[in-house]
């Protein structure tokens, strides 16, 4: 591979990135529906800094803790409601796997009322005359010790009912509200429910290729599609989708909170928001600074006439993204989805090349469960292996091309001595050599670029998936985090540089070229395994070995040194010496 061969794969990749980290966006955009801004929402009283409070005898309305705690006791979870607000104020996950000796608690806002999950508002655009205030105090009744809680409020003018209770299936709560009109005439109103997490600059911000695991995006799926915006994305503020039937959502690598609409309500808009939280003078890209995100279901407004009421229920799910959950989330309760099944799973967003990342995670799984009984280490080792195996006949091309290459090299040598000084005619030169002997000198190349869509989903596979969550492997103590004590980065590097040194030097390769490879790449790898999940680690150290052994195989099939010259091979004699000569519109060789 000559420097030009070089520098145009390098150009290649370029394009390749900047194509999935720009142009894809773009293309994708077109085929979903879009979220606008909707001024109706920034502007929405429950929305805007300034809430209407109800009286409350000269207690502070943000008090942290104020109000009447009710405790719900559910499958995997501990949870705990406020009559301030009737929102969650704690949600702790009780696996050690998440708790990790500790507690886990999906509630990031515990002492801000206006941001507590599952917190419901009744006012909005046109629809302000049944509900006097955004927020009051609720009335608590608690249901079978700690399978749920009611909260109730009343005034003269409605009736409120807010029901929320545990079920059978993990990380998932039912909240049903129902509005009675007590007035003598029709009033309206307009019901929002909402999910809520902050998140400072300095746990989102990324390291070196790793994505930190905590860096937030919100969604909204309808029907096919899903609209997905990160921080950076709202600068024109609220953003809607309407007529949702599935989800909207605030997620991480590895935990999401979730609400989906049910029959009992009807479809209602998506609004999310990711709200800028910095301290005065204090920058927004400042790593103290922070952001609360926003995930609402907003319903249209309903009239409801002297003594009707209305019903509205949704399926909260706040959980870790195991797979296996998420297929079965928010099937089987009282009141069904809208769409009949919400598909949480896709709250995993593996990118572009996801039908893939769901086949290689799919099998990961099973080699988990049926054959390393409960081992995620040897897990990827083995499906690292099968991975090669599967790619083998990719791979068998470009070996046969190296192997093609190597017997040629005496000819190539030749060839570039004969025309060290006619760059063109030395690239004639090559080019009868390589069409005579059935050489493709980008045989090597293609394969490679073929089987990339794998290892980019392999990367997304690893990243993402949050059963290596504090999960342990040899001295490893989380695979889903780097390695404390540094050791994988630096035999990973050291393995790479032995694989770089076995690998002979290319045709017409420069030697400080040769050089700059063996070393710059090994470097960047192992700077980049500082901050990497010791999962994709393993993945890369066993890919690495899988290709020491390969090379040693092609060493004894075609030692290096070149070949015999066979019948119908040509030789640098045969090359006659060539010149270019520029005619009138074409050009002689």
């Amino acid at each position: 591979m000559d420097r030009n061969t070089l520098v145009r794969w390098v150009v290649i990749a370029a394009a390749i990135f900047l194509f999935m980290k720009f142009g894809l966006p773009m293309i994708r955009g077109g085929d979903k529906p879009q979220a606008v801004p909707t001024e109706a929402y920034v502007n929405a009283p429950g929305f805007a800094p300034d809430l209407l409070d109800a009286p409350t005898d000269g207690k502070p309305i943000e008090q942290p803790g104020e109000g009447e705690l009710c405790e719900i006791a559910g499958s995997r979870f501990d949870a705990v409601l406020s009559t301030r607000g009737a929102g969650i104020v704690h949600f702790d996950l009780k696996d050690q796997q998440y708790a990790n000796g500790g507690t886990f608690d999906m509630s990031t806002t515990p002492d801000h009322e206006r941001w507590r999950s599952l917190r419901t508002v009744f006012r909005g655009e046109g629809a302000n005359d049944q509900v006097k205030f955004d927020r009051f105090p609720w009335k608590l009744e608690r249901i079978d010790g700690k399978k749920g809680c009611i909260f109730t409020y009343a005034d003269e003018l409605v009736a409120i009912k807010k029901t929320v209770k545990t079920n059978e299936r993990p990380f998932e709560l039912e909240v049903t509200t129902e509005v009675k009109n007590l007035a003598e005439d029709a009033k309206s109103h307009k019901l929002t429910v909402g999910m809520y997490a902050f998140r400072r600059n300095e746990e989102v911000k990324g390291k070196l290729g790793r994505v930190s695991p905590f860096q937030t995006e919100l969604s909204c799926a309808q029907g096919k599609d899903i609209t997905r915006k990160n921080k950076d994305e709202f600068k024109e503020g609220w953003q809607t989708v309407q007529g949702i039937d599935r989800y909207a959502a605030i997620s991480n690598y590895y935990f999401g909170q979730a609400l989906v609409p049910t029959t009992e309500g009807g479809s209602a808009d998506c609004a999310i928001l990711a709200e800028d939280w910095v301290a005065q003078g204090q920058a927004r890209d400042d790593d103290k600074a922070a952001a609360v995100y926003h995930a609402s279901l907003v319903y249209p407004a309903r009239k409801l006439g002297k003594g009707e009421s209305a019903s509205y229920t949704q399926v909260a799910f706040l959980g870790p993204k195991e797979r296996d959950v998420l297929a079965a989330a928010a099937k089987g309760g009282r009141v069904p989805p809208l769409a009949g099944d919400p598909k949480l799973g896709e709250l995993i967003n593996l990118g572009f090349f996801s039908p893939v990342a769901k086949v290689l995670i799919s099998f990961l799984v099973f080699l988990h469960d049926k054959v390393t009984l409960g081992n995620w280490g040897l897990a990827i080792i083995l499906m690292t292996i099968c991975v090669r195996l599967v790619l083998f006949p990719l791979t068998w091309k470009s070996i046969k091309s190296t192997i093609g290459m190597r017997k040629l090299k005496p000819e190539v040598d030749a060839i570039n001595e004969k025309f060290a000084d006619d760059a063109q005619a030395k690239n004639l030169a090559m080019m009868e050599l390589w069409k005579k002997n059935g050489v493709n000198p980008f045989g090597g190349c293609l394969p490679q670029l073929v089987q990339m869509p794998v290892w980019f989903a392999m990367y997304t596979t690893l990243q993402t998936a949050v059963e290596m969550y504090h999960e342990k492997f040899l001295w490893f103590q989380d695979l889903s985090a780097p390695d404390r004590f540094y050791i994988l980065p630096l035999v990973l590097g050291g393995f790479m540089i032995l694989q770089q040194r076995i690998v002979p030097q290319q045709p017409g390769m420069d030697p400080q070229q040769q050089k700059l490879m063996m070393w710059l790449m090994p470097g960047i790898f192992t700077v980049m395994m500082l901050f990497l999940p010791a999962a994709l680690g393993v993945y890369m150290l066993t890919n690495s070995i899988l290709g020491i052994v390969q090379q040693l195989a092609v060493e004894r099939l075609s030692p290096r040194g070149g070949g015999d010259k066979k019948p119908g091979e040509i030789s640098v004699e045969e090359v006659p010496s060539t010149k270019v000569e520029i005619g009138k519109g074409k050009a002689r060789v």
